[in-house]
């Protein structure tokens, strides 16, 4: 393989994966979170922890294709300045996500897979330690989803910008 199809490969899985990457994130916070707003707080959280396990199994792969294909893409053009600072905004972009990710979505998640005795509940104890709340509740119920929701915002809004920069960089590569 010539290293411009290589790099036309490697380009195409960032921009791609990112791109699609943020349709999922637009499509659970749109339409998932219109309809779990439309449920009463009971059957979102009865509710939510099913439908969010299948997501991983998109979202997952995803996520992890558009590292792959940041990182090369970003080695690649490593000395080209311009096309190489796109490469890194997408990757310091990127680990906010993650970080979003891990800091403030996941131990909400593991707190609505306590709440309907999924045993991920128990296994992952790290994330209800560092939750921002407590065990849901009837009570909270509203409260932990209208948080979720906010807090998916950025992450859609960074995903976008991941999707944006990337293909910047190619723009940025191809300009000189």
């Amino acid at each position: 393989m010539s290293s411009a199809t290589y790099r036309n490969r490697v380009n195409a899985l960032a921009i791609t994966t990112s791109a699609a990457f943020f349709g999922a994130n637009a499509f659970i916070g749109l339409s998932m979170g219109s309809y779990w707003l439309s449920l009463a707080p009971a059957d979102f959280v009865a509710q939510f922890f099913p439908q969010f396990s299948n997501f991983l199994y998109t979202i997952m792969p995803l996520f992890v294709a558009m590292l792959v294909g940041l990182i090369l893409s970003a080695r690649l053009d490593w000395q080209d300045a311009p096309a190489r600072r796109n490469w890194v905004i997408a990757l310091w972009l990127y680990l906010s996500v993650s970080l979003i990710t891990i800091f403030f979505h996941m131990p909400l998640n593991v707190r609505l897979a306590a709440a309907i005795g999924s045993p991920l509940g128990d296994a992952l104890g790290f994330y209800k330690s560092i939750a921002l709340v407590g065990p849901v509740t009837e009570d909270n119920a509203a409260m932990i989803r209208a948080t979720w929701l906010l807090g998916h915002v950025p992450r859609v809004l960074l995903t976008l910008a991941i999707a944006i920069y990337s293909l910047r960089a190619l723009a940025a590569r191809r300009s000189h």
